[in-house]
């Protein structure tokens, strides 16, 4: 079968719809109902988004200044925040749909 490369691309195009289209499918009936009713299911949640990974970067980093002069600086506070810093990396660790 001999296509123009525009035919061709088209081809390619509809196929790849349609693959998509039946993994959605799957996804959904796989997913079901596990969203919460009345909660709204953000997109950060279903995938690492770019925001999502800059904020744990930070944190990540601040959770490693606040170790590497823990002995500099006695300080409860800044303990506690570390603390609190490392269970909200360990929350969306754990975050599932």
């Amino acid at each position: 079968m001999d296509l123009s490369l525009a035919d061709y691309i088209d081809e390619v195009s509809r196929e790849l719809s349609e693959r998509v289209e039946y993994q959605r499918q799957v996804l959904l009936q796989i997913v079901g109902d596990r969203q919460p009713a009345g909660k709204p299911l953000g997109y950060c949640v279903l995938v690492d988004c770019g925001p999502r990974r800059k904020y744990r970067a930070a944190v990540q980093e601040t959770i490693r200044v606040l170790e590497e002069t823990r002995s500099a600086f006695k300080s409860r506070q800044l303990e506690e925040l570390r603390k609190r810093l490392q269970g909200l990396l360990a929350e969306d660790a754990a975050r599932t749909l």
